[in-house]
C-alpha cells in the first residue's frame, strides 16, 4: 500500500466552495490532486483483492461484508484464532462475548455446532478447582477425571540407640527374714504332734550386711509415629481463575 496521500492544497488543507457574489473563488482542484486520490484508491483496493485472493473469496460488487469474511477465514487458517473447546484461564466471573465457563452445564448443539464437535456429549467439562493433564500413554482416556491422591510410598524413622549402661543400688542393704526354722528347734517352725507353732521360737536369716546389686539395662530403641499433616488436599500454589472455551 502506498504513503498516505497529500492533502489537498488549499487554505487549512480544505475544499472551500468559494463565493461568487463576492468575487470568492472555490477550491481549485487540480489534475495532480485527482491523480493523487486515484492512485491512493487503487492502491487500497489492490491490498483489500490481494486479501481476497489470500482466502479464496472472488471479488462481489453487490457484497459488503467480503473483507470481514477474508479475516476470519485467514485467521481460521492460520489457527491465529483460538480453536473451539480451548479451555483458557479468564479472570472475571462473566466469559466474553463467545464464550461459556467450564462448569459442567449443558449446551445447544444447535446453538454451538463447533462446540459440539469437540464436545460431543453436549456438556462442558467441569474444571472448577481441577487442574489439566496430558493424557498418558495408558490408562486414562481422554476428557476422564481423576481424584487427588499421593503417589504410594513408604516411610523410615529411627531414634538413636542408647545404651544405659550398668546400674548399681543403694548400699544400705543390710535386712533379714524373719519366719524360718530355728536353728536350735528347727522342728518348732510348723509345730509336731508333741509341740504346737511357737511364733516367739522362729527363726531368722543371717544378715546379708549392707551391699548392693548390679543391674545390666544395655541398648534400647523406641516405636516412632508420624503423625498426620497437610492440607485437605494435594496441591500446588495457584491462583484461581474461571476456565472458559470458545463457543461461536
Amino acid at each position: 500500500m502506498q504513503s498516505l496521500m497529500p492533502p489537498v492544497d488549499a487554505p487549512n488543507n480544505e475544499f472551500n466552495d468559494g463565493n461568487p457574489s463576492l468575487g470568492t473563488l472555490g477550491t481549485i482542484v487540480r489534475a495532480l490532486f485527482l491523480n493523487n486520490v486515484q492512485s491512493a484508491i487503487r492502491s487500497v483496493q489492490s491490498e483489500v483483492l490481494s486479501v481476497l485472493d489470500y482466502a479464496g473469496i472472488n471479488p462481489d460488487g453487490s457484497s459488503n461484508n467480503q473483507l470481514l469474511l477474508a479475516i476470519i477465514k485467514i485467521l481460521e487458517i492460520s489457527n491465529i484464532s483460538v480453536p473451539h473447546g480451548v479451555p483458557l484461564p479468564w479472570p472475571t466471573a462473566t466469559p466474553p462475548t463467545g464464550y461459556l465457563i467450564c462448569n459442567g452445564a449443558s449446551f445447544s448443539a444447535l446453538a454451538y455446532p463447533k462446540l459440539a464437535a469437540v464436545y460431543t456429549t453436549g456438556v462442558l467439562p467441569d474444571l472448577r478447582g481441577q487442574t489439566i493433564k496430558g493424557l498418558p500413554s495408558s490408562g486414562r482416556v481422554l476428557l476422564s477425571l481423576e481424584a487427588d491422591g499421593n503417589k504410594s510410598h513408604t516411610h523410615t524413622a529411627s531414634a538413636t540407640a542408647t545404651d544405659l549402661g550398668t546400674k548399681v543400688t543403694s548400699p544400705a542393704g543390710d535386712h533379714v527374714h524373719g519366719g524360718v526354722p530355728s536353728r536350735e528347734n528347727p522342728w518348732e517352725i510348723g509345730g509336731g504332734t508333741n509341740n504346737l507353732f511357737n511364733f516367739s521360737a522362729q527363726g531368722s536369716t543371717d544378715s546379708a550386711g549392707n551391699h548392693t546389686h548390679t543391674i545390666t539395662l544395655g541398648s534400647h530403641g523406641h516405636v516412632i509415629t508420624i503423625d498426620a499433616s497437610g492440607n485437605t488436599e494435594n496441591t500446588v500454589k495457584n491462583m484461581a481463575f474461571n476456565y472458559i472455551v470458545r463457543a461461536q
